[in-house]
């Protein structure tokens, strides 16, 4: 499938967003020459699963969610992702999407070419190490995918979010946060209510959950 309303090139220059804000003037250099960015209007998508581009695509603002589709034309949510890689490095230099990736948030995206970036990174170990890095975050991502969806039943889900994502789960609405969770909105309706019993949430003035006992939320998802 073909890619949706990709917006006129923009410009920026890498220095303007972390983590490229903390390298020196050369290797600024080096990247700008190959890096082209692209804007984004929320529900647009940026990468349909398994698309295969010549570019590796970096966030550098906005939001963007991650998810595949199953065989029942189901979304199987993954994760919302705020800054960091697009596109997995392969040891074919092919640049492939893991996953459907559509806007949030107005975004913008740094798009590096792959077979000059390639280059690059064989002579310079400063921004090796810094791809590294990234590739990490990105690793680290799935690994809570995988927590979340593979070990926790909707109750673990739910706690795990809320103790290391409130913020986030606030600004969303009920259905919104079920199906970032991959559960039932009646299931989020139950469990938010018991825990509200059990003096573990409160609901400020604000209409926004605020957390009284955070130890209680953590004994409820933590692996012994």
């Amino acid at each position: 499938m073909a890619l949706m309303g990709f917006s006129l090139q923009v410009f920026e220059t890498l220095e303007s967003f972390a983590p490229f804000n903390a390298l020196c003037k050369e290797d600024l250099i080096s990247l700008n020459q190959i890096t082209t960015f692209k804007t984004f209007a929320p529900k647009e998508i940026l990468l349909y699963e398994q698309t295969e581009i010549p570019h590796l695509y970096f966030l550098c603002q906005g939001l963007l969610k991650l998810y595949k589709v199953n065989r029942f034309e189901n979304e199987v949510f993954l994760g919302l992702l705020d800054n960091g890689l697009l596109v997995d490095f392969n040891l074919e230099n092919r640049w492939i999407s893991f996953a459907n990736i559509e806007c949030v948030q107005d975004s913008i995206v740094a798009c590096f070419d792959g077979v000059k970036l390639t280059q690059i990174l064989e002579s310079n170990p400063r921004l090796l190490a810094l791809f590294f890095k990234e590739t990490q975050k990105k690793i680290a991502l799935f690994e809570e995918v995988i927590q979340k969806n593979l070990i926790f039943d909707s109750t673990a889900k739910i706690a795990y979010t809320l103790y290391f994502h409130l913020d986030n789960f606030n600004t969303h609405k009920k259905q919104e946060n079920a199906c970032f969770l991959n559960i039932q909105p009646e299931t989020l309706s139950r469990t938010l209510k018991k825990l509200h019993r059990d003096n573990i949430l409160t609901t400020n003035k604000q209409g926004k959950i605020e957390i009284l006992d955070p130890q209680k939320l953590h004994n409820i998802f933590k692996q012994d």
